[in-house]
């Protein structure tokens, strides 16, 4: 982390050494993640983590670095927001959110988190948590909530640019509202799926005829239930799927798409199950269409450990540059965990992500030092190094 933190400009030491401090804390914490929580475990004053909370820390800039240090080449950016609960009255930006566990809107706080999948790593780690406004806020900006995420894209479009081309979203973004802006103001292409009434028609590539009026665009509507395959071209079959492509026109999107019709089997059987994706790169393999769509759902991952493990919906601040530096926080010590703890091994020596061993692991740690240095133990006797490992693995699923 200090090689990485060397690159941020404005850092000065005892700022990067709380940075390092608070992201071991997060993942050695146990209980509520709250000022008082830290003081017990950490090494600073409550005063002091509410003071630091409140000044800016680059995240994005940071864990750009980080995963350009551990993840392959081929990368994508996943965007996705994400629902906290919040009670109470006074907490900025609360307001009715989706909550896609409940199923409908509910009150609370949401963040779009936007994270950099490595495709051949099978992996996600975070990049930055920015908090979605309320309605009362939108209002007063005249923006959509789709408005919004878009604004955040293209305000970080060179940043994100260092990482990938491709913004990988899920089917509710593929609105003109969201993806008209992004691909005109940033060079960023979208990577999204339609829903299966989606309104698409085939392009015309035959002769033009004769006489006045304007030349004929399109060659009828794509009926997605039973496409016409002699305008479809094969890319892939296996006993899983069957995938078909096509640049056509998207009437909702006002302009052409790169479609990858995918076709679900079992075991080589038809099941009349499909999907349509596409992306708004027209030079784009359609095999990659659907596998960087696959890919998206391991942002789902990051959420899901940092709202289990490192606290995420625990934060009671309600100054919301503390908020911003807490979902940070507790989303880039997850992509530290799985740097330091997974992404560090060789690709076949990986066996799975496993947050829960790696908080246990740094919890033990923590208690081991305090008995180390009150009792005077010397941990680098030889007779002392494997009952330290063993109180180390102590309480892992898989030590």
């Amino acid at each position: 982390m200090e090689t990485i933190l060397s690159k941020i400009d404005g850092l000065n030491k005892p700022r990067r050494n709380f940075i390092i401090s608070i992201i071991v804390l997060y993942l050695s914490l146990r209980g509520r993640y709250t000022f008082k929580g830290m003081e017990r475990y950490g090494t600073y004053c409550e005063k002091t983590y509410r003071l630091q909370f409140e000044k800016s820390f680059d995240f994005l800039q940071f864990n750009i670095e980080l995963s350009k240090e551990h993840l392959g080449a081929h990368r994508i950016i996943a965007f996705d927001p994400s629902y906290l609960p919040k009670s109470g009255k006074h907490t900025p930006q609360l307001d009715k959110f989706w909550s896609g566990c409940l199923g409908k809107s509910v009150k609370g706080l949401e963040i779009g988190g936007l994270g950099v999948v490595g495709i051949d790593d099978h992996t996600a780690m975070p990049l930055e948590a920015i908090q979605t406004p309320g309605q009362k806020e939108l209002k007063e900006k005249g923006q959509s909530l789709v408005d919004h995420y878009a604004q955040l894209i293209i305000e970080r479009k060179e940043q994100l640019r260092q990482v990938s081309k491709y913004v990988v979203v899920d089917g509710y973004f593929s609105k003109i509202s969201f993806i008209g802006p992004v691909c005109k103001q940033t060079d960023l292409e979208v990577v999204s799926k339609f829903r299966k009434d989606a309104d698409l028609k085939y392009l015309y590539a035959g002769p033009r005829e004769k006489g006045r009026g304007r030349p004929k665009k399109y060659n009828g509507k794509i009926k997605l239930k039973k496409i016409d395959k002699d305008q479809f071209q094969l890319l892939h079959e296996d006993q899983e799927v069957k995938i078909w492509g096509l640049i056509c026109w998207a009437v909702r999107l006002k302009r052409k798409v790169n479609l990858a019709y995918v076709e679900f089997l079992d075991e080589g059987q038809p099941t009349g199950r499909y999907a349509v994706y596409f992306s708004t790169d027209l030079e784009l393999d359609g095999q990659l269409i659907y596998a960087y769509y696959k890919a998206r759902y391991q942002i789902e991952f990051l959420f899901r450990d940092a709202k289990q493990y490192t606290g995420l919906t625990h934060c009671q601040s309600r100054d919301e540059k503390k908020m911003h530096f807490h979902f940070n926080t507790s989303l880039t010590a997850v992509g530290v965990a799985k740097a330091a703890h997974y992404l560090d091994q060789d690709v076949e020596l990986r066996n799975g992500f496993s947050l829960a061993n790696v908080k246990t692991s740094y919890f033990n740690e923590l208690i081991l030092d305090l008995f180390l240095s009150n009792f005077e133990i010397d941990p680098e006797l030889e007779k002392n190094k494997s009952a330290l490992q063993r109180l180390l693995n102590f309480g892992k699923i898989a030590a």
